[in-house]
């Protein structure tokens, strides 16, 4: 996948410096000398330039910025040669599936102990053949080894990865946190209709259901935030399904989709509950 230069800056903070693997960059090394880089060596350099190490962030940008290049391709990112995670070529129907399922029961966590700088995405959820799922999905997607810890209700699934985490808050525009008021609908979703359609099933997936009201099926999403049902309403109607707006249910101190029209519900299970998510 392309990442462009302005991203590439924001993946800097105080923690374990990020490094990438880009074929790209390696062609370019040759117009450099290991004296370009300050700080590095020119063992460093024989390494990048065989690919058999990745190039730190610092010189990547460096690179990128004498050369001119407003993005770059990049196989793998990783935290000095360990800890590879890879990104799909582009954007696909998974991918948006999974920012579905973090949005609705996920988080991005930064957390800061002392020296230690940790970065991770968490899922959680109350069935185990759904983690599995995901489990896999991850590794389609990323080339990366989730961590599942079960509980007696439920299971949290982690994917502990900086370059990841960062790259879904800075380019994604997940919220890093517990912060409700602040999730969106990422606007790659917007792209082609098969993304909102993953979407929006990985967010009812997590929280929304299909239940009987009076002798009616009907359909329910449920979320803290107003706006993001908002979001989520519009790209339904996008794919042919309409929502009425989102009402407040202070018993539960949350917002609601639902309905229970007949036409609406038929059209939700057909076009959402029966999409198949296509492996990247």
């Amino acid at each position: 996948m392309k990442f462009a230069l302005k991203l590439l800056k924001s993946l800097e903070d105080s923690g374990q410096g990020i490094c990438v693997f880009s074929k790209d960059l390696v062609d370019l090394l040759s117009e450099f000398t290991p004296k370009s880089f300050d700080d590095f060596s020119s063992r460093s350099y024989y390494f990048w330039k065989t690919h058999k190490r990745p190039i730190p962030l610092s010189v990547a940008i460096k690179i990128m910025e004498i050369k001119n290049l407003k993005s770059v391709e990049v196989e793998y990112f990783s935290i000095k040669g360990g800890n590879k995670i890879k990104f799909p070529d582009c954007e696909n129907d998974a991918f948006c599936y999974i920012l579905g399922v973090i949005l609705g029961d996920g988080c991005l966590v930064h957390s800061v102990r002392g020296k230690r700088n940790s970065w991770y995405v968490q899922i959680t959820s109350n069935s185990r053949e759904k983690i599995n799922y995901l489990s896999g999905l991850i590794w389609e997607l990323f080339e990366v080894e989730v961590s599942v810890c079960d509980y007696d209700n439920y299971h949290d699934l982690y994917i502990f990865s900086k370059p990841l985490s960062m790259i879904l808050a800075n380019k994604y525009e997940i919220p890093i946190g517990l912060k409700y008021e602040k999730i969106k609908v990422p606007e790659v979703v917007r792209l082609r209709k098969s993304f909102r359609k993953s979407f929006i099933k990985g967010v009812f997936e997590c929280d929304g259901n299909i239940y009987n009201y009076r002798g009616k099926k009907s359909v329910q999403l449920r979320q803290k935030s107003r706006r993001f049902l908002i979001d989520v309403r519009e790209i339904c109607e996008d794919v042919g399904v309409s929502f009425r707006e989102p009402y407040y249910d202070k018993a539960n101190n949350s917002w609601v989709l639902w309905t229970c029209k007949r036409s609406v519900v038929d059209n939700f299970i057909k076009k959402i509950g029966g999409f198949k998510i296509r492996l990247p």
